[in-house]
């Protein structure tokens, strides 16, 4: 007896222009298709279940080489449909047993998804992270008896913390006034939690890691906006990514669906999404809580 495939999700669009989905296959290679309700599109795919229920993919996600292809073709999906209209992206490993709850999922979450649809209508998402600058300054020497060198160096180290501390207090209030001054000139901001030196492969500390939903006529002036605070504020630099689908505002949170698969736990995917922000919403279903990464 042949086992029954998993449904994927991918995104909820307004509709699909003919063609869109034509040669574009996804994180398993399968060829995509759409599930519909009242001006909604749902864009899913078949996965097997033997290689993507809980214990499959618990082992994949722990396959770095997989998990960069897989959420690379996740993204890649959602970019093409990003291209074409307003786009709701859901998150990497949504998955349902079968098509039937996949769109149960979209009826009842209709009201929302429409809302939604409607708040990132000629909108993109902008990520910019905040880094402590690596140049450190060099703190005034400490005079010390030349004959107590101990004392001179245990003076040196102690000076050295306290101007690091304050250049770490003074950068981190300029990382809070960039977020504010860039989220008054967006639709809508959030604060991502900041990342590693691992995850995001700088070894300066983050001090900032926020999104941005700008209206698409007011991108340049936004990256404008971006550039100047770089200039005005000293000992951060400013990194500025995008534009990507808005994986920070979809907002979709749906109620939880009935006896779901238990949702595995991760090590944290390579770069493929916006690497600010979780890929999409945790969605009905079992999605693993895997962070997407900007290449996305």
């Amino acid at each position: 007896m042949t086992t029954p495939d998993l449904t994927w999700l991918y995104a909820v669009v307004r509709e699909v222009e003919d063609g869109t989905l034509a040669g574009l296959t996804g994180v398993a290679g399968e060829p995509l298709r759409v599930l519909t309700a009242p001006g909604l599109v749902l864009v899913v795919g078949s996965v097997p279940r033997g290689g993507f229920d809980e214990l499959a993919l618990q082992r994949r996600l722990g396959d770095l080489p997989w998990l960069e292809s897989a959420v690379r073709a996740h993204h890649r999906v959602i970019a093409e449909l990003a291209r074409s209209g307003r786009t709701l992206p859901l998150r990497f490993a949504t998955l349902y047993r079968d098509d039937r709850g996949a769109a149960a999922f979209l009826r009842g979450a209709g009201p929302r998804l429409r809302a939604a649809l409607d708040r990132v209508a000629d909108h993109a998402e902008w990520g910019v992270k905040v880094y402590l600058d690596a140049a450190a300054p060099d703190p005034a020497e400490v005079g010390a008896p030349a004959d107590r060198p101990g004392t001179a160096y245990l003076l040196r180290r102690r000076a050295q913390r306290d101007a690091l501390a304050r250049r770490f207090e003074e950068a981190a209030a300029g990382a809070r006034e960039i977020h504010a001054t860039l989220a008054a000139r967006a639709g809508r901001a959030a604060e991502h939690p900041l990342q590693s030196a691992e995850a995001s492969g700088r070894s300066d500390p983050m001090l900032l890691n926020g999104a941005y939903l700008v209206e698409q006529d007011r991108a340049a002036e936004f990256g404008a906006a971006v550039t100047d605070l770089g200039r005005r504020f000293t000992g951060v630099r400013l990194e500025l990514t995008g534009p990507w689908p808005p994986y920070s505002f979809a907002d979709i949170q749906p109620e939880p669906a009935p006896e779901p698969e238990p949702a595995p736990e991760p090590e944290p995917a390579p770069e493929a999404a916006p690497d600010h922000v979780p890929a999409g919403r945790a969605e009905q279903g079992w999605p693993a809580k895997t962070p997407s990464a900007e290449g996305g």
